[in-house]
């Protein structure tokens, strides 16, 4: 008799075990046993049993760097159920989520605006108390610590995963300068919208004009590394960006 595999894509994050599950039963409905191997890319990696049509196996995905790979599962089938596959996708997020204390971010944020300076661009990564960190995922972390600041809290910074901006939308031709109550406006509407998109945003609009992701990330760097616990510099200058990367 027909044998059916519902298998659902996988999501996985790579610093913990993963799970592939999935459901076999025949054309009439009826839960099925027997042996199953899940291929990732077609090369197996998963081997265990269907039981009472149920098929359910972690799995370590930490060697695997690509975003996303093909699932493919092969249902063995028995005397009276016959072979079966399915396909699926899998999903893997490797940006493990860094807890950083307040000191730890003003170091990288300091190390960062050097490191633009020197090399008038943006790196892809900064380490920050030996964790990778993305910089598409640093802003929200940038933009909370002025938040928190601003209410007198020093505790620690969680940068979790956001979707990095396609573009860097910026307009500004001069320098503007911007009191310590219109940055932390700022920095209190970037926080309320990637927590409602989870995106971070290509710009922000100050007067009218645009102010662009890499350059977010270069001023809030600076606003980070130049304050302390006790409190907020009472102002920061933002250049242009083709400014600040001109050669």
């Amino acid at each position: 008799m027909e044998s059916i595999i519902k298998l659902d894509d996988v999501k996985v994050n790579t610093w913990e075990m993963g799970k592939v599950r999935a459901e076999v039963y025949n054309a009439d409905g009826v839960p099925l046993n027997g042996r199953a191997i899940v291929k990732i890319n077609h090369i197996s990696r998963i081997q265990g049993y269907v039981v009472n049509g149920i098929f359910e196996e972690e799995h370590d995905f930490s060697d695997l760097y690509d975003d996303e790979y093909d699932l493919y599962m092969i249902y063995g089938g028995t005397e009276h159920s016959d072979p079966a596959d399915a396909s699926a996708k899998l999903y893997l997020n490797h940006d493990k989520p860094v807890e950083v204390s307040l000191f730890d971010l003003q170091n990288a944020c300091y190390r960062l605006t050097k490191w633009i300076d020197v090399n008038k661009k943006l790196p892809g990564k900064i380490a920050i108390n030996k964790e990778q960190v993305s910089i598409g995922n640093l802003l929200y972390a940038l933009a909370s610590s002025v938040t928190k600041l601003s209410n007198d809290d020093s505790s620690n910074i969680l940068i979790t995963k956001f979707n990095p901006p396609k573009v860097s939308s910026e307009n500004i031709t001069e320098e503007i300068q911007l009191s310590q109550d219109e940055y932390v406006k700022i920095a209190d509407d970037i926080v309320s919208t990637m927590n409602d998109t989870k995106d971070s945003p290509a710009y922000v609009d100050i007067n009218g004009e645009k102010l662009g992701f890499m350059n977010l990330i270069y001023t809030f760097c600076k606003i980070v590394s130049n304050s302390s616990e006790s409190g907020l510099i009472s102002s920061v200058y933002i250049r242009p960006w083709k400014d600040i990367t001109a050669k």
